[in-house]
């Protein structure tokens, strides 16, 4: 029967995984078009302001122009000419239509989904993990092809999980875990916005989101199973940038892709999050 459950788990990961990585590029793709629009807008704005009351109203008629550019611009990778550092930022993995990377983020969620109901078997809590997983899947491929992690991607998910916790706290009676959920995601979330408002070049507040998600339902299982992925995501984190400085030209100033680190480090603590966080600190007592 466990071998049916992982089994069936695996089947819907790998329909969910195809059918989420095309939706969430074209979310993260809408995005870039919706930040454009703004920016053109705010510039016409300020424009208008410190001008005469002729360029005023010349400005607000090409509004909607000066946006249907910033459209077709976001639209187009070669808009900007970027330079090879960018290009080496954007394109770590192909946007848009790209069968193999669909395949591959199915065959990932389809292994994370099974491995999520070989880890808890048969109790209610393989369903908030499994949405979990689904979401940290598409959002770190995302952020690899547009350097974006979709909002309506997060709370989305988190419109899922939420109830899925409260339910399986009320069937298995652990409210004390529900608690310690809610604890951890106000930490990470506080944390993660601390450091993007002192450096915000460091750090888009799409991570601050996405911490705040993980610390919210790795924190469900307990705040050390917190503290292990925000651990284990910076390591891995600082390896992938030294990784991608060495074989590419990507500089020190260069903003690295922080949403798959941090989903990796989500994914180790949820499966094996308990004997690290003993090992750690059971070896430093």
């Amino acid at each position: 029967m466990d071998t049916l459950i992982v089994a069936g788990a695996s089947v819907a990961g790998l329909f969910v995984g195809g059918v989420l990585d095309p939706i969430g590029q074209r979310m993260a793709e809408q995005s870039k078009v919706d930040d454009e629009r703004r920016r053109a807008d705010q510039q016409a704005i300020t424009e208008a302001a410190g001008g005469s009351p002729e360029a005023r109203a010349t400005t607000v008629d090409h509004m909607e122009e000066a946006a249907q550019e910033a459209w077709g611009a976001a639209e187009s990778d070669d808009s900007d000419d970027p330079s090879p550092e960018d290009r080496t930022r954007r394109n770590l993995v192909p946007a848009g239509p790209a069968p193999l990377r669909t395949i591959a983020a199915a065959l990932v969620t389809g292994a994370l989904f099974a491995a999520t109901a070989a880890h808890f078997g048969r109790d209610l809590v393989v369903a908030p993990y499994c949405v979990f997983f689904a979401m940290v899947s598409v959002i770190s491929v995302t952020d690899l092809t547009h350097r974006l992690v979709p909002r309506r991607l997060i709370y989305g998910a988190l419109a899922l999980i939420v109830p899925l916790l409260v339910a399986t706290s009320a069937v298995d009676h652990t409210w004390r875990n529900l608690t310690g959920a809610i604890v951890a995601g106000a930490v990470a979330f506080g944390l993660f916005f601390g450091v993007w408002w002192f450096i915000p070049r460091g750090m888009g507040f799409g991570d601050v989101r996405l911490a705040g998600a993980i610390g919210l339902t790795v924190g469900y299982l307990s705040v050390l199973h917190a503290y292990v992925a925000f651990l284990a995501g910076f390591v891995i984190g600082m390896l992938f940038g030294l990784a991608l400085m060495a074989m590419s030209s990507a500089g020190r100033k260069t903003r690295i892709p922080f949403a798959p680190s941090l989903s990796a480090g989500a994914v180790i603590a949820v499966l094996w999050g308990g004997p690290i966080a003993q090992h750690l600190f059971h070896a430093g007592s």
